[in-house]
């Protein structure tokens, strides 16, 4: 199933696995467990928040512009959806997800801050 066939039948806890660009990194949720959170682009133009669990998994090292690729549950709403249970599960609660770098832009750190 592709994220486009789960926002049109606006369905949740899907498992699928989507490839895009980091558009925007947001600050960290810090209420109940805390998340990274990341709006990625894919190739259709559909926008994912990407939720990931920094008390079950690593924090992921992106910076806009890095295309990534994630697996994880697709849960519908009206601005796209999101994804989240990007991490191994061992408590055998629901699939495993992951992230992967799959082109990683050079920071420019010119100025001394990361762009």
């Amino acid at each position: 199933m592709t994220a486009k066939q789960a926002f049109a039948k606006k369905l949740t806890d899907v498992f699928l696995t989507v490839t895009g660009k980091v558009v925007k990194i947001l600050t960290d949720d810090t209420e109940g467990d805390p998340h990274q959170r990341l709006i990625v682009q894919i190739k259709n133009g559909q926008t994912i928040l990407v939720c990931h669990n920094l008390e079950r998994a690593y924090r992921i090292p992106v910076c806009e512009g890095d295309k990534i690729e994630v697996h994880g549950a697709y849960v519908w709403n009206k601005h796209g959806g999101l994804i989240h249970n990007t991490h191994h599960d061992d408590r055998k609660i629901h699939e495993d997800g992951w992230i992967n770098l799959v082109d990683k832009k050079t920071p420019n750190l010119s100025n001394g801050h990361l762009l």
